[in-house]
């Protein structure tokens, strides 16, 4: 799950700040996918989202409060 969860914030995150830098296709997942603009960063948004959800849900919310 730990490796899901990495690449739904690598791809997620990264195609997030492509798209809104105005970047080029490079290898993010989505950008291959035709679809509007506005639901591509909306779908990279919610891979972020849903990567963060399974890191919480496998580590707890301790785990962003460790020292």
């Amino acid at each position: 799950m730990e490796l899901i969860a990495l690449i739904l914030l690598v791809q997620g995150g990264g195609g997030l700040i492509n798209n809104l830098a105005g970047g080029s296709k490079s290898w993010f997942a989505l950008n291959y996918v035709e679809m509007p603009d506005a639901l591509r960063i909306t779908a990279y948004a919610a891979m972020v989202v849903l990567g963060l959800l399974i890191v919480v849900r496998r580590f707890g919310w301790d785990w962003f409060k460790s020292e």
